[in-house]
């Protein structure tokens, strides 16, 4: 997950990396970045008027962990991570068809998040409401709870076929390919939310009053429950679990194809 390639930007300060002294000879005054698991013992790098700084080739390496370090986790302990692929990308240097692939998988998953903690604070306030109240507010968190699944899929989608698109050998944990028939199966009612009104359970136009089964959701607000067709998700937990993973396994990527470049020399 490292690379000491250098990309002009302009977008601003792209990140922030802690640099120590590698020496000194007379006024040229030399400094290099932590090396991975090196302890940072707190010395600093002193430049005094007229001295030149100076990093040695390969002295300054940029470790994607770093970068992503940068992104302060939020509700339910998930971190931002579109800005980590950017920063990478300016960095390192990519492919652009392998950078939009990964960023854009990256962005449905923080999309996904926002959603779910709309729907999750909108859940929480709809509990201490009276009736109206109560109603109004599960109709809010069910219709975020709606974007978290639909956006959520395309960005767990992304990743199982991701070896089809670049055959870098990724692992898909068996927890993750359990979830994602449930998750596509509600994904599918959400998103063509007007088929299952009709009483359609699929773009074919096959009828079953099961697809309004869809449009009940009893256990949401107390249980955080999603019922459909037999069933169940549960949105808080579930959901989390599923960002979590699919955040890892982008993190993932980028060891991979890491490593894969190196190979390649």
């Amino acid at each position: 997950m490292a690379d000491d390639k250098k990309q002009d930007s302009n977008d601003g300060l792209l990140f922030h990396l802690r640099l120590v002294p590698d020496g000194r000879e007379g006024n040229k005054v030399y400094a290099r970045s932590l090396r991975p698991g090196e302890e940072d013992t707190g010395e600093v790098v002193n430049v005094n008027a007229g001295d030149e700084l100076i990093i040695r080739p390969g002295g300054m390496v940029v470790n994607s962990d770093e970068i992503d370090a940068l992104s302060p986790k939020g509700f339910g302990g998930y971190a931002p991570i579109a800005n980590t692929i950017w920063t990478w990308y300016r960095i390192v240097g990519e492919q652009v068809g392998f950078f939009v692939y990964l960023f854009a998988l990256a962005r449905r998953l923080d999309a996904a998040h926002a959603a779910w903690e709309l729907a999750i604070q909108e859940r929480d306030k709809a509990r201490n409401e009276g009736a109206i109240g109560r109603r109004i507010g599960f109709f809010r968190a069910l219709s975020e709870a709606e974007v978290a699944i639909i956006t959520l899929h395309r960005g767990m989608n992304m990743l199982l076929r991701f070896n089809g698109v670049f055959p870098l050998g990724l692992e898909i944990p068996d927890s993750l390919k359990t979830l994602d028939p449930v998750v596509k199966e509600m994904r599918d009612a959400f998103e063509h939310i007007d088929e299952r009104a009709q009483g359609k359970i699929n773009q074919r136009g096959q009828m079953d009053a099961e697809a309004l089964t869809i449009f009940d959701q009893p256990d949401f607000i107390e249980s955080s429950i999603l019922h459909y067709r037999g069933k169940d998700l549960h949105f808080e937990d579930d959901v989390l679990v599923a960002l979590l993973s699919c955040r890892e396994l982008v993190l993932k990527i980028i060891d991979l194809r890491v490593a894969a470049q190196n190979s390649k020399g």
